[in-house]
């Protein structure tokens, strides 16, 4: 059963970590849904900003049943590295149905080296992780997922306005698609005018998983997360 994004993507770098004077982390909770199996679990991202870095941590818990029986485990646990718009270094430790992997990629010269456990090869050095915060460059690229290592030629598109459902009121975002050679769609992005993915979504076998963002820091003048939902109630 293949129904985990590799748009979750979601990577993170202990290559270039950040030092402890850096700044807060701004952390983003995410529900993830499948379209037979209902709600499957949780992605969380934090990032921290430092001379000119950004780390990113990122976390899945992922728990499909049938029947009340366990069919697929999943546990992902991801850094990435950014300079600017320009990926550093990433390393993604995962566990599906007890089988651990680990994917590693670091800034080589020119390129990219990314280092699965069938070895290593170059990406272009402006390759791109499967991180929605960075999925809406428009135009062609390369991506490297950090959950396989598979580094894919995509183009994207869009960036038009839409609407996303959250807590029961309609939200204003922009809407990206990206398109790899074997599928169009295999990622979409729907991102608020503050640049956070509001709600992403991967095409995988069985159908499109959605990341849809449940809490979030507010804006400077907003209440937090807790006012908002007293106050809702």
């Amino acid at each position: 059963m293949k129904m985990i994004p590799g748009l979750v993507l979601v990577t993170l770098l202990s290559a270039a970590a950040l030092p402890a004077a850096a700044k807060t982390s701004q952390v983003y909770s995410y529900i993830i849904t499948h379209p037979v199996y209902g709600a499957i679990g949780t992605y969380e991202r934090s990032s921290s900003d430092f001379d000119g870095l950004t780390r990113a941590d990122a976390h899945l818990r992922i728990v499909v049943r049938v029947l009340g029986l366990v069919v697929r485990r999943e546990t992902s646990d991801q850094t990435e590295v950014w300079r600017a718009h320009r990926l550093i270094s990433f390393e993604s430790l995962t566990s599906t149905n007890g089988k651990p992997s680990t994917i590693r990629g670091v800034t080589a010269g020119d390129g990219f080296a990314v280092t699965t456990s069938s070895g290593t090869k170059t990406a272009p050095g402006d390759v791109f992780a499967s991180d929605p915060w960075f999925l809406n460059r428009i135009g062609h690229g390369s991506v490297v997922s950090t959950r396989t290592g598979e580094v894919s030629s995509v183009e994207v598109t869009g960036g038009e306005a839409d609407r996303v459902l959250l807590h029961g009121v309609s939200e204003p975002a922009r809407h990206y698609h990206v398109n790899s050679a074997r599928q169009p769609n295999k990622w979409e992005v729907w991102i608020n005018s503050r640049g956070v993915p509001i709600k992403f979504r991967s095409s995988e076998t069985g159908g499109a998983i959605d990341f849809t963002l449940v809490s979030a820091p507010p804006a400077a003048g907003e209440p937090t997360d807790a006012a908002a939902l007293e106050h809702d109630h």
